[in-house]
């Protein structure tokens, strides 16, 4: 059986690329990236952005992988969820960042206390 991790790699230094743009491009990090290629069975969509940043066509090494399925740029569905979810996450963030603030300049703790009350009960 043939590791697609170890495959992807070796194309990805053959062709010269860096691998900290690389994991800049897939907003991963550069751990992140070696870790991935040690994954034998990597995920044809990976392989495929990683095909796209660095302008390789990876259906060769890997016949079983349609051109439809490569070629595709659809999200599926448990893409979008994540996404959405993240997005909430990252406005609840957000939001306690500047509660935070609030804290550290020592300014209205009464209404304070009601905005961490309020998003206590949001569930963050």
């Amino acid at each position: 059986m043939i590791h697609r991790g170890q495959t992807v790699e070796n194309v990805v230094r053959r062709s010269g690329f860096s691998l900290t743009k690389l994991a800049a491009k897939l907003e991963i990090s550069r751990n992140t990236l070696y870790n991935k290629f040690n994954n034998a069975n990597l995920s044809y969509r990976l392989i495929q952005e990683i095909g796209h940043a660095i302008h390789y066509d990876f259906s060769l090494d890997f016949p079983e992988m349609t051109k439809e399925e490569y070629t595709t740029g659809k999200k599926d569905n448990h893409l979008i969820t994540l996404e959405s979810k993240y997005a909430v996450l990252l406005e609840k963030h957000i939001k306690l960042l500047e509660i935070l603030v609030k804290i550290a300049n020592q300014a209205e703790h009464h209404s304070l206390k009601q905005e961490l009350d309020k998003l206590m009960e949001e569930g963050i």
